[in-house]
């Protein structure tokens, strides 16, 4: 299947990727070539994605995040700026 949604240098940020539409959208950014940032509250719940992914040859760094905690989100964004710039 050829596709013309080339995300390849490009960085997405999934929320709730331990699971259900997270885990779908996520294998779609990277199959469009983009690397992953993927949250969920505990990082446990991501390691079966994050190996997944990376058997894609993308680069990923899951995060812990709390949607509903500002302190969390700056945290996460921070995490996020150290692995990819």
């Amino acid at each position: 299947m050829t596709s013309h949604f080339d995300l390849s240098g490009r960085v997405a940020v999934v929320t709730g990727a331990s699971r259900g539409l997270g885990q779908i959208f996520g294998r779609a950014l990277a199959r469009a070539g983009a690397d992953l940032v993927v949250t969920s509250r505990t990082l446990d719940s991501l390691r079966p994605f994050q190996k997944e992914i990376e058997s894609m040859g993308r680069r990923i760094a899951p995060l812990e995040l709390d949607v509903r905690d500002e302190a969390s989100i700056r945290r996460m964004a921070d995490a996020a700026q150290a692995a990819f710039g």
